[in-house]
C-alpha cells in the first residue's frame, strides 16, 4: 500500500511538472514578450535595510542614530547622500544640531544602483522632507566616479569630495 502511494505521488507530481512545462511554453506562431522590468519600490527598500537604525517614522536613535526626517543631509546635495549610502559613514556628525559618532555600514555592495535611487528618492520626500529625486543614471555616475573608495567617509573627507564634484 505503502509502496503504491508513493508510485501513486510520483507520478502525479510529474504530471503536474510536465503540465505545468507545457503550460508555460508559447503556442506556436506566438512570440513570447519578457515581462516588464519590476519597478524598485524605495519604501520597501528603506524597510529592509534603513529602518532598522532610523526607525520606519525616520526619527533615527537619538543615542546612536541620526534622524533623516528634516536633516540637512537628506534635504541637501542629492550626490553626498548617494555616496554616504554608497560607502558608510564613520566618526562625529553634526544632524539638526545634535552630534552623533559611530557607523554607518557602506551599502553599495548590497543594493544595486535602482534600488539605492529608488531609496534615495524615498528618504528625500519622506517625513517633510523636500529633496529632489535620485535618478539611477545619477546614482550610476557616482558609483563609477568613486569606485577605488573602500572605506567609509568621514564628514571631512565627505565635503571636500563633493565640493570638488560639484566644481567639475
Amino acid at each position: 500500500m505503502r509502496r503504491m502511494i508513493s508510485r501513486s505521488m510520483g507520478v502525479l507530481c510529474a504530471g503536474i511538472a510536465l503540465g505545468s512545462i507545457v503550460a508555460a511554453r508559447p503556442s506556436p506562431g506566438r512570440r513570447s514578450t519578457p515581462p516588464a522590468p519590476l519597478q524598485v519600490s524605495g519604501q520597501t527598500v528603506y524597510n529592509d535595510v534603513c529602518a532598522v537604525c532610523h526607525q520606519p517614522s525616520g526619527e533615527g536613535n537619538e543615542e546612536m542614530y541620526p534622524p533623516l526626517a528634516g536633516s540637512e543631509w537628506v534635504n541637501g546635495d542629492a550626490g553626498r547622500m548617494v555616496r554616504i549610502i554608497l560607502n558608510g559613514l564613520t566618526g562625529p556628525v553634526e544632524v539638526a544640531g545634535v552630534e552623533y559618532n559611530s557607523v554607518m555600514p557602506a551599502w553599495g555592495a548590497t543594493l544595486s544602483d535602482a534600488q539605492l535611487a529608488a531609496v534615495a528618492t524615498y528618504v528625500r520626500s519622506a517625513w517633510g522632507n523636500k529633496g529632489s529625486a535620485v535618478s539611477t543614471a545619477e546614482v550610476t555616475a557616482i558609483r563609477a566616479a568613486g569606485r577605488s573608495r573602500t572605506t567609509p567617509w568621514t564628514v571631512r573627507d565627505l565635503m571636500a569630495a563633493t565640493v570638488t564634484a560639484t566644481e567639475k
